[in-house]
């Protein structure tokens, strides 16, 4: 890393915090409370599109566009069973080993988190575990002021423009190497490999 360094970016997912729980326990919850088969393929398999898709995403929209999609009614407490599988999904969400220590090391320096995932979760995740006041930027590709997910080199300049830092002064951090680390590099920041010890 030749040039210096005046900001730090780090993914969240698998670098900071990890999902503790049993993603098919929490899929079979949501499906239950929609009337869902959770065998249903094509409804999970458009809910894995629309989950991951570009654009402003919440939990509740993807829920909706797939059972749109699939021909299902619409629940009028959709937004309900949306919140309370985003709950139980953050609160099985724990800081990685060593995360609070990584951020202290660079407390010097303005950081930002970039991470990808339906906006709803993620800002969920990221306050229950208490990462909000570590650091001066949070960028959520499903937020819709957002709407890229990495490696679009968009997500990484908007974390860089909230940190008020060029792109080439600042170091990403992250446990997937396309997406965090050559997403970073092609937007012109640099990236470092870390990989996911959980």
């Amino acid at each position: 890393m030749s040039n210096h360094i005046r900001a730090i970016c780090f993914d969240f997912d698998g670098t900071l915090a990890q999902f503790r729980g049993d993603f098919s326990q929490l899929t079979a919850f949501c499906s239950a409370q929609l009337g869902i088969d959770p065998a249903d393929e094509a409804f999970m398999a458009a809910y894995e599109r629309n989950i991951r898709a570009e654009g402003h995403v919440t939990l509740a929209l993807a829920l909706r566009r797939s059972l749109e999609q699939q021909g299902y009614p619409i629940p009028p407490h959709l937004e309900a069973i949306a919140a309370e599988t985003t709950a139980r999904y953050a609160a099985q969400v724990e800081l990685l080993p060593g995360a609070l220590a990584l951020l202290a090391y660079f407390a010097h320096l303005p950081k930002a988190i970039i991470t990808n995932g339906p906006a709803d979760m993620q800002w969920a995740a990221i306050r229950n575990v208490g990462l909000e006041p570590h650091v001066q930027a949070i960028v959520v590709s499903g937020d819709a002021d957002v709407a890229v997910r990495k490696p679009n080199p968009r997500i990484f300049h908007l974390a860089c423009e909230r940190l008020g830092v060029a792109p080439q002064e600042t170091l990403m951090i992250g446990d997937h190497l396309e997406a965090d680390v050559q997403g970073a590099i092609t937007a012109g920041l640099q990236g470092l490999h870390r990989p996911n010890s959980a």
